[in-house]
């Protein structure tokens, strides 16, 4: 499941990485779904690879939208740290998967968070989606955890 991050050095690329982390997300959240050992952590999984999806529907929505807009080269957020928990194949075992996939959502989280804090006075409508995102990701990571244990 490897997975392209770009280097982030504008807008564009920002958005780009977001999608590819939400993506990776769901593809986590249906890795884990596979060996998950009953229904309540099937659904959990499979809410989690919905919910995931939804937000790249969202943020595709809003890259169309600063597409319109000039924006200047973004400086200051980087998606290196992120990149290896995000960038990683998914574990093969329970409940190792359910872990790594906690780990996947701070990740992605962290991500947005970093977004939200160098877009915020640039993009303000678009940064407010990234920090209810950041947040969904955050309890779910949270819940996740609650779930194991």
């Amino acid at each position: 499941m490897a997975r392209e991050f770009p280097s982030i050095v504008n807008f564009g690329s920002a958005f780009r990485f977001a999608l590819e982390a939400e993506q990776a997300g769901a593809d986590f959240a249906a890795a884990a779904g596979v060996l998950a050992p009953d229904d309540v952590w099937r659904d959990k999984l499979e809410e989690l690879v919905c919910a995931h999806d939804d937000r790249v529907q969202k943020l595709m929505a809003l890259r169309w939208q600063i597409n319109e807009m000039t924006l200047e080269p973004l400086h200051g957020v980087d998606g290196t740290p992120f990149t290896a928990v995000l960038g990683a194949e998914p574990a093969t075992s329970w409940p190792e998967a359910a872990a790594q996939l906690a780990d996947v959502e701070d990740g992605i989280a962290g991500y947005h968070e970093a977004f939200v804090a160098q877009a915020q006075g640039v993009l303000a409508a678009q940064a407010r989606s990234f920090s209810k995102a950041a947040t969904q990701a955050r309890d779910a990571a949270s819940q996740l955890r609650a779930m194991l244990g």
